[in-house]
């Protein structure tokens, strides 16, 4: 087959033969004299650049050739040595781990099924990649003899449902990358035996909908990336979400379009009015705090006439026992009278005190509410004023944000159509 390099020199050894000058740029028809002169100057060039084309194609062909043939390995050493002349690398996971990561992604076409047997010369291999290289359903053969395998990378090479099916020996095989192969929902079915299996990748494949939610119920901890079911899910829920996004979007950008139509003409007015309820608010706040100190002042002397209450009506209570026990003397009937009318009349001051105490904490309530309420309004004047003065600029804002939320419900739903 003639290569582009080929063509090329053999343009350049014809024009050569005729004994034109292809690289001058004075070009044929030069004549003699200066023209011949540079005419010799550029077919030395042109002899160079060909000696360099063949060279190139020489060493081409020679790499292409030299790709090496499987030779049976004696060790790992030997094997390793294998794999790296096709290209591949092994290395340790971790520096203090002896698992092997074995990688011929960059191997390229130099990998055949073959050359996978130089796997079984190492130990305890639990990587293999082989994205992009030249392996078949026959390899896999190979593979499935290392039984401490725990990921496989198999992006876009030759593997088939057929090939799946060998998978099966590797009870160890966590997980398996088929994207961009030929595996199908056959395929899937053969994957339902490998108990730790937990990811799978099947991407850019002809694995449906149906044969993920097949291979997910036989193995409910598996994740399949792409799962187009939960893909949907998500898309749909995002799709949801940005269109309430966007009703209420359109609610604010209302509102602003009536604020800069209504407020502006009214902005004195409203700070007339945001100056007097500030004013009201704070006369209300300054009234609930001194309630609030006649509230604070009652509550010690309640709980201190409540005490004494309780007090001496266990003293009259003791006396009155006192006397029970002995009726006939009269000093401690006379003892327990006198402690009865302590105690009456300690709970009478008693009362008197909770009253005072609920009345100023009623009087702090009521004030408090007042001084709620009007600053409340005082907040609500506030921002009304606010918004007169800046309508506009507020009004820009909630379009910026309603165009926003457009192009999310217009993304939201592009996305849902890709995985319906």
């Amino acid at each position: 087959m003639r290569t582009r390099h080929s063509r090329h020199c053999s343009s350049v050894l014809f024009s050569l033969r005729k004994g034109d000058c292809p690289l001058s740029p004075l070009g044929r028809g030069l004549g003699r004299g200066r023209g011949a002169g540079a005419c010799i100057i550029s077919m030395a060039h042109s002899a160079i650049f060909l000696a360099m084309t063949l060279l190139s194609i020489a060493s081409t062909q020679q790499v292409l050739a030299e790709a090496p043939a499987y030779r049976p390995a004696r060790d790992a050493t030997e094997a390793v040595e294998r794999i790296e002349e096709l290209g591949g690398t092994v290395r340790y996971l971790t520096a203090k781990s002896d698992a092997l990561e074995v990688d011929f992604q960059f191997a390229d076409e130099n990998l055949s099924d073959e050359h996978l047997q130089y796997l079984h010369a190492l130990d305890n291999v639990v990587v293999l990649r082989l994205k992009r290289t030249a392996v078949t359903d026959a390899g896999l053969g190979h593979v499935v003899k290392v039984e401490s395998l725990r990921r496989l990378y198999l992006e876009e090479t030759k593997i088939s449902d057929a090939g799946l099916k060998s998978l099966a020996a590797l009870p160890e095989l966590e997980l398996v990358n088929v994207y961009g192969t030929a595996v199908t929902d056959a395929g899937m079915q053969h994957l339902q035996s490998l108990p730790q299996l937990r990811m799978l990748f099947v991407g850019k494949t002809k694995v449906t909908e149906s044969g993920v939610a097949s291979l997910k119920k036989a193995s409910p901890k598996l994740r399949v990336v792409p799962n187009l079911a939960e893909q949907r899910r998500r898309a749909k829920l995002v799709a949801d979400v940005a269109k309430k996004l966007l009703a209420e979007a359109e609610t604010q950008f209302a509102a602003t379009e009536r604020d800069l139509k209504e407020l502006p003409p009214r902005q004195e007015e409203l700070k007339k009015e945001e100056e007097a309820t500030k004013k009201q608010a704070d006369e209300s706040r300054k009234k609930a705090d001194e309630a609030r100190k006649k509230r604070d002042a009652a509550i010690r002397p309640a709980g201190d006439a409540e005490r004494r209450a309780k007090d001496t009506q266990r003293a009259a209570e003791e006396a009155a026992k006192r006397a029970a026990d002995k009726p006939d003397d009269n000093d401690l009937k006379g003892q327990s009278e006198e402690k009865r009318k302590e105690a009456d009349e300690a709970k009478k001051l008693a009362d008197e005190a909770k009253l005072q105490l609920d009345e100023a904490q009623k009087k702090f309530d009521e004030s408090q509410a007042k001084a709620d309420a009007d600053r409340e309004k005082a907040e609500t004047a506030r921002q009304l004023h606010d918004r007169s003065r800046n309508a506009k600029k507020y009004h820009e804002v909630s379009r910026k944000i309603l165009d926003g939320a457009r192009l999310r419900v217009a993304d939201a739903d592009r996305r849902l159509q890709a995985v319906k």
